[in-house]
C-alpha cells in the first residue's frame, strides 16, 4: 500500500482502526515512503484543525503512533503539537499544555529549535485564554528570537500578533498598536502568500483602535481586510463573517443600527452555513445588543433567553454566558425587575472574574453600578462607578471611561452636587463627541441640560436640550422606517423638557418646531425627503429574500385565518379542517408573530439598499417650520390647531391668519382619559344594539349619553380655543398621543356636532400640510380622467352585501370600471393604481393592534396589508377611500409615530386619506358615500364634499323615524387626512 493510499484510509478511520492499519503497514514502508507518509499526515491534520479539530486530533496520534513504530523523534514532536493545537481548538486549553511542553522538549532534543518555537504559538494562545499572560509574554519574547534568528519573518509575525493581542486583553492598546503594525511590516518584508495574515493582523488592530474609540480609523481597517478576504471566496467565508460582525459593533456605537442589524444577521447566517453555532449565538449577543438600543425589548428578549440557555450548555463558554447574562440583566431591569436583574449581574461578575476576563468584568460591574442607581442606592452606585471609572482611565478604554463618568455625573446631581456633576458631565461629553458616540452625547446634552435649568441657566439648558435633539435626528438619519419609530420610544423625555422650557422662555414657535419634531417624524422626513422604501431586488443577492418572504407571507396568512377566524369552514376541504383544528388559537398565534416578525426584518433587509445609505438632514426646513406653514399653506379662513399632552395638562397651538398662539388646559388630562374611555365604552354599546333588532329600543339613552360626552369633550378641547374657532371656517387638527383616535368633527357643542358648523380634515404632524397640497395640486384631474379611479369591492361571502352596492354605485357616479368580489384582489391594485387618480376600496378591514404593520384589507386573493401597501404606487393618486372598518386606526410607537395601515397610502404616495377610526355600518357607509362623491363630482374640495356628505346625512336622520341614526357610529367614523382640494381641475 502506497503512502496515499494508506493516507486515505486512516482519513476514514476510527483512532482504534487507524493504528491497527499503521501497526500493519508502517513496517512495510521504506523510509523514504515513511516519511512520505509522515508529512502528509502532518499537512491533513494542521488543514483539519480549524475546521475539523476532532479529526485533527486523531491524526495526532496517528503521527505520535508513526514515531514510536519508526523510533523517528519528529514523528513524536509533530503529533504532539499538532494534539495541543487540536485541544486548543477544542477549548481544552489546561490539557493542550503538556502536549505542546512535550513537543518542545522533542524539538529541542533534535536541536530544532525553529521547531521549539513553532510550539510556543500555540502555548502563547492557550496561556492567553487561561489568563497565564506573563507565561504568554514571556513565550513570545523568546519565540521571535529564534524565529528573528533563522529570518522566519512570516512567523515574526505571528509572535508579534499574538502579543499584541495578549496587550490588548491587558488594556495596554498603545503596546499592542505597535506591535500589530510591527507584525504587518514582518509580513510584508516576508513577501510571499501573507495577504491573509496581512488581513488578519489589519482586523486584530482594528479592535485595539475600536477600543479606544478611534472608529473611523477601525472601519477602514476592517474593510480592508474583508476586501482581502472576499477575494478568496468560501474558502474564507468565516473571516468575512468576523470583520462584518466587527464593522456592525463600530456602526452599533456610532447610531448605525439599521446597517449594524444587516451586517449581523448575514455573519450569523455565515456562521450557521458553517455549522458554528457558537459563533452564532456570539453574533446574537450583539444583535440583542442593537435590538436594546433601538428599544425593541420584546425582540431582545427573546434572544437573550435563547442564548443564555445555549451557553449554560458550554462550560467552556463561561465568559459568553456571562455576556448573555448581562444581556439579559438589561433587560429584566428595564421590565423593572430590579432584583432579578441584580442577581444576573452578580452571576456574570463571578463567572467574568473567575475566568480572568478584565476588561468584561468592569463592564458587569459598571452595569452593576447603574443598576444600583436605578434603585436609588446611591453609595453602592458610587462606590462601583469610582472604581471602574478609574480602571478605565488607566486603560486608556474611552468610550466605557465615558459611560462612567456619565454615571458619576448622575449620582453627583442626584445628591445635590451641581458643580462636581457639571464637571464630571463635560468630561464624559468630550469624549462621547470626539469619538462620535451619539448615544451617549444625547445622554450627556440631556443631563447637563437638566442640571443648568435647575441652577437657573435658562439658555445654556435651551442649547443643550437643542443639541441632545440634534443627536436624535442624526441617529434618526441612519435608520429605517420602524427602527426610527422604536428608536423615539423613550426619547419623549427629552422634547417634553425642550417644549415646556421654550414656552416658560414664551418661545411659543420654538416649543411648536419641538412637538412637530416629535411628531411623525419618521412619515414626515420619508416623504420630505423623497426617500423610497419599496422593496427592491438586485438579481441573485435578494432572490432568495423575496422566496422567504413569499413562504412567510404564505404561513402568516394560513396563521392569522386560525387566529382571527377570516377563513369560512365551509370552504375547506376535510385535511384542511383537520389541520386548523389540531393546532388551536394559542399555538397559532405564537407561530404567527414568529412569521410576522420575520417578515419584518425580512423586508427592512430589501429596503435598504433603496433607503438605508441615505441620511436626513431637516434642521433648516424644522426651524423655518411654523413661519413656513403659516405664510404659504393655511387660507384665510383655516385654522390648524395642534394638540400636545404633558403630564396632566393640554396645550393647544392655533395658527390662524399670520399669528401662533398657544394656550393651556391645565390639570386637564386625568378627564380627557376617563371621557375618551366612556366614548369607546359608548361606540362598543351602539355596536352592540346594532347586531341586535330587540335591543334597538334602548338606542335613544345611548345617543343621549353620546352626545353629553362629546360635549364635555368639547368644552375640554374647543372651548378654550373658542375665540379662534368662531372666525374660522375650516379646522385642520393635529392630534397627539390618546387623541388620535377623537373624531374632533363629532365634538358637540350643545347644539350641534362641530362638523355642521366648520370643515374638518386632519394630519399626524403640520410639517405634511405643504407635502399633501403640492401633491393635491399636482395629481387634479379632468371629469373625463376620473374614468380611470379604480373602484373594488368585496362582500367576503356576502356577509357585507351592502359593500357591493357601495362600489357600483361609486363606478357608476365616477364611470370608472368596477371589480367586485373574485376580481376584487391586491394584483389588481398592483397592476392598475399607479395610473389611478381616485381608488375607493370597500371591503372589510381588520386593525391590528399587536402589529400594526399586519393591519389589513381583506381581498378575494389575500389580505391587503400595511407592509404590502407600502409597496404601492399612488403617485398619480389624488385620493383613497378606504371604505372598510377600523382602517384609520393606529398604534402611537416612538414620541408621536402613527402606525398603522393609513400610514402606508401616504408613503405610498397619495395626496389625502378617508379613512375610519371604527367598524362602520355597511348600509350607512353606502349611503355616506353616494352623497360624498356626488359633491365631489359637483366640483367641491374634499373636505367640503366630506362636510356636506356627513351634514346631510345628519338632517336625514334627524327628519327619518329612527333619529338615533345621528349617533355618530353611523356617520363620524370617516376622517379625511391629507389634502383638502379637489380632485378635479378647476375646482375650488
Amino acid at each position: 500500500m502506497t503512502p496515499q493510499e494508506l493516507l486515505a484510509e486512516l482519513v476514514g478511520a476510527n483512532e482504534e482502526q487507524g493504528r491497527r492499519l499503521l501497526v500493519k503497514y508502517v513496517p512495510q514502508l521504506s523510509e523514504v515512503a515513511q516519511a512520505r507518509l509522515g508529512s502528509s499526515i502532518k499537512r491533513e491534520a494542521d488543514r483539519l484543525w480549524n475546521t475539523e479539530e476532532r479529526r485533527s486530533f486523531i491524526l495526532a496520534g496517528y503521527l505520535m503512533t508513526l514515531g514510536e513504530l519508526t523510533q523517528q523523534r519528529v514523528y513524536q514532536a509533530w503529533g504532539l503539537m499538532a494534539r495541543g493545537d487540536a485541544l486548543r481548538r477544542m477549548d481544552r486549553d489546561q490539557e493542550a499544555l503538556p502536549f505542546l511542553d512535550a513537543a518542545g522538549e522533542e524539538f529541542l532534543a533534535l536541536q530544532d529549535e525553529v521547531g521549539w518555537a513553532r510550539t510556543r504559538i500555540g502555548r502563547i494562545n492557550a496561556c492567553l485564554r487561561l489568563n497565564r499572560t506573563t507565561e504568554a509574554l514571556r513565550d513570545a519574547r523568546q519565540a521571535r528570537e529564534v524565529f528573528l534568528r533563522h529570518g522566519k519573518l512570516q512567523r515574526v509575525g505571528q509572535v508579534d500578533v499574538s502579543a499584541a493581542i495578549i496587550y490588548f486583553e491587558l488594556g495596554q492598546y498603545v503596546r499592542a498598536l505597535h506591535l500589530f503594525d510591527r507584525a504587518i511590516e514582518a509580513y510584508s518584508m516576508h513577501g510571499e502568500r501573507v495577504d491573509l495574515h496581512i488581513a488578519r493582523a489589519r482586523g486584530n488592530k482594528a479592535l485595539v483602535l475600536a477600543a479606544m474609540g478611534r472608529f473611523h480609523e477601525a472601519a477602514a481597517l476592517h474593510q480592508q481586510a474583508c476586501e482581502t478576504f472576499r477575494l478568496y471566496g468560501e474558502r474564507e467565508e468565516i473571516s468575512v463573517a468576523r470583520e462584518e460582525l466587527n464593522i456592525a459593533d463600530g456602526a452599533v456605537a456610532q447610531g448605525h443600527y439599521s446597517q449594524a442589524l444587516q451586517l449581523y444577521r448575514h455573519s450569523r447566517a455565515l456562521f450557521y452555513k458553517h455549522a458554528m453555532p457558537e459563533a452564532a449565538a456570539e453574533v446574537a449577543q450583539q444583535i440583542c445588543i442593537c435590538l436594546l438600543r433601538l428599544n425593541r425589548l420584546k425582540e431582545a428578549s427573546e434572544i437573550a433567553q435563547e442564548i443564555v440557555q445555549f451557553f449554560r450548555t458550554q462550560p467552556e463558554q463561561r465568559h459568553n454566558l456571562a455576556r448573555s447574562l448581562m444581556l439579559q440583566a438589561d433587560i429584566t431591569a428595564r421590565k423593572q425587575s430590579f432584583d432579578g436583574a441584580a442577581d444576573m449581574l452578580d452571576e456574570a461578575i463571578v463567572l467574568l472574574e473567575e475566568g480572568g476576563f478584565g476588561r468584561l468584568a468592569l463592564l458587569a460591574r459598571l452595569r452593576r453600578a447603574e443598576l444600583r442607581f436605578s434603585c436609588l442606592l446611591l453609595e453602592q452606585s458610587e462606590q462601583e462607578a469610582d472604581y471602574v471609572a478609574e480602571v478605565f482611565a488607566e486603560r486608556g478604554d474611552s468610550p466605557y471611561l465615558a459611560r462612567a463618568l456619565l454615571l458619576q455625573a448622575r449620582i453627583a446631581e442626584a445628591r445635590q452636587r451641581p458643580l462636581i456633576a457639571l464637571d464630571l458631565c463635560h468630561l464624559a461629553l468630550d469624549i462621547a463627541k470626539g469619538q462620535d458616540l451619539l448615544d451617549l452625547t444625547y445622554c450627556c446634552e440631556m443631563l447637563l441640560g437638566q442640571i443648568v435649568e435647575q441652577q437657573g441657566d435658562l439658555v445654556e439648558a435651551e442649547a443643550a436640550y437643542e443639541r441632545a435633539i440634534q443627536c436624535i435626528d442624526k441617529v434618526q438619519s441612519r435608520l429605517i422606517l420602524d427602527e426610527r419609530t422604536s428608536f423615539l420610544e423613550d426619547k419623549g423625555g427629552i422634547y417634553q423638557r425642550a417644549i415646556l422650557l421654550a414656552l416658560r422662555n414664551e418661545k411659543i414657535s420654538l416649543a411648536f418646531t419641538y412637538v412637530e419634531k416629535a411628531k411623525s417624524r419618521v412619515l414626515g422626513d420619508y416623504l420630505r425627503n423623497n426617500i423610497d422604501i419599496r422593496l427592491r431586488t438586485d438579481g441573485a443577492t435578494s432572490e432568495p429574500l423575496l422566496e422567504d418572504l413569499a413562504r412567510l407571507r404564505a404561513e402568516q396568512a394560513w396563521f392569522s385565518s386560525i387566529v382571527y377566524q377570516t377563513e369560512d369552514e365551509a370552504a375547506l376541504s376535510d385535511t384542511a379542517l383537520m389541520r386548523r383544528q389540531a393546532m388551536g388559537p394559542l399555538k397559532a398565534r405564537h407561530e404567527l408573530q414568529q412569521r410576522e416578525q420575520k417578515i419584518e426584518q425580512l423586508v427592512i433587509q430589501l429596503q435598504k439598499p433603496a433607503s438605508g445609505s441615505i441620511t436626513v438632514s431637516p434642521d433648516l426646513f424644522w426651524l423655518k417650520l411654523p413661519q413656513s406653514i403659516l405664510a404659504q399653506e393655511l387660507t384665510a379662513d383655516t385654522l390648524l390647531l395642534e394638540y400636545y399632552l404633558s403630564g396632566t395638562d393640554i396645550y393647544i397651538f392655533q395658527m390662524y391668519q399670520g399669528q401662533t398662539r398657544i394656550t393651556t388646559v391645565p390639570d386637564s388630562v386625568p378627564q380627557l382619559e376617563r371621557l375618551l374611555s366612556l366614548w369607546s365604552t359608548n361606540l362598543e354599546l351602539a355596536t352592540q344594539l346594532l347586531g341586535d333588532s330587540d335591543q334597538m329600543q334602548s338606542f335613544p339613552p345611548v345617543m343621549e349619553n353620546a352626545q353629553g360626552l362629546l360635549f364635555h369633550l368639547y368644552q375640554l378641547l374647543m372651548e378654550p380655543v373658542a375665540s379662534a374657532l368662531e372666525q374660522s371656517g375650516k379646522v385642520i387638527i393635529v392630534p397627539y398621543g390618546m387623541l388620535h383616535y377623537l373624531p374632533f368633527h363629532c365634538l358637540f357643542d350643545g347644539k350641534h356636532f362641530l362638523i355642521e358648523q366648520k370643515e374638518c380634515s386632519y394630519l399626524p404632524a403640520a410639517a405634511l400640510l405643504d407635502i399633501c397640497r403640492q401633491r393635491g395640486e399636482r395629481v387634479r384631474v379632468s371629469a373625463d380622467e376620473l374614468q380611470r379611479s379604480l373602484v373594488v369591492g368585496f362582500s367576503q361571502g356576502g356577509r357585507l352585501p351592502h359593500v357591493l352596492q357601495e362600489a357600483q354605485v361609486v363606478s357608476q357616479l365616477l364611470g370608472a370600471h368596477c371589480a367586485l368580489n373574485e376580481q376584487a384582489t391586491a394584483d389588481l391594485l398592483w397592476k392598475e393604481a399607479a395610473q389611478s387618480p381616485l381608488v375607493h376600496i370597500a371591503a372589510h378591514g381588520q386593525f391590528r393592534l399587536d402589529a400594526p404593520n399586519f393591519s389589513s384589507i381583506k381581498l378575494a386573493d389575500r389580505a391587503l396589508s400595511t407592509i404590502d401597501v407600502f409597496n404601492l404606487t399612488l403617485s398619480a393618486c389624488s385620493l383613497v377611500v378606504l371604505s372598510a372598518c377600523e382602517t384609520g386606526r393606529a398604534v402611537i410607537g416612538g414620541v408621536d409615530e402613527v402606525m398603522g395601515l393609513g400610514r402606508g397610502f401616504l408613503y405610498a404616495g397619495a395626496a389625502s386619506l378617508l379613512s375610519t377610526l371604527w367598524k362602520v355600518e355597511d348600509a350607512s357607509t353606502a349611503e355616506l358615500m353616494e352623497m360624498f362623491y356626488r359633491a365631489i363630482l359637483a366640483g367641491k374640495s374634499k373636505a367640503t364634499a366630506l362636510a356636506e356628505a356627513q351634514r346631510q346625512f345628519i338632517v336625514n336622520a334627524r327628519q327619518s323615524g329612527w333619529p338615533s341614526r345621528c349617533h355618530p357610529y353611523f356617520w363620524a367614523a370617516f376622517q379625511l387626512i391629507g389634502d383638502v382640494g379637489p380632485v378635479r381641475k378647476g375646482d375650488c
